[in-house]
């Protein structure tokens, strides 16, 4: 099946490794299969570790994609509150060991990104 092996990309709230998928289509077909034991999973594209995740839809409810992209010139994030952002970040932090700051959304008025410092 598609899933390879364990991510070094943690769950925030668990601490669990994640599983990883090579292609958006493997992580699609191991969402389909695992919906009546989840609620609806989405597959998405890391900017960590550039594998495919899955994640529960429920947490779409935070953020929104904009227009601005990453590094990669993939979309990014958008949150709508910014205590929100503030949070994630944090468990970010703490979990990685790196350093993630928030800012305003350059195209949006009242949305925040983050943005990982080297």
């Amino acid at each position: 099946m598609g899933v390879v092996k364990m991510s070094y990309c943690k769950n925030l709230k668990t601490g669990k490794p994640l599983s990883i998928f090579h292609s958006k289509s493997e992580a699609r077909k191991y969402a389909k299969q695992n919906r009546a034991k989840h609620r609806k999973l989405v597959p998405y594209r890391c900017t960590h570790c550039d594998y495919w995740h899955v994640r529960s839809r429920k947490n779409d409810e935070h953020y929104r994609v904009c227009n601005c992209k990453d590094h990669k010139r993939r979309p990014k994030r958008a949150y709508l509150d910014l205590g929100v952002a503030e949070v994630t970040r944090d468990k970010i932090n703490a979990a990685r060991g790196v350093t993630v700051k928030i800012y305003e959304c350059p195209e949006y008025y009242d949305l925040w990104h983050l943005t990982g410092q080297k």
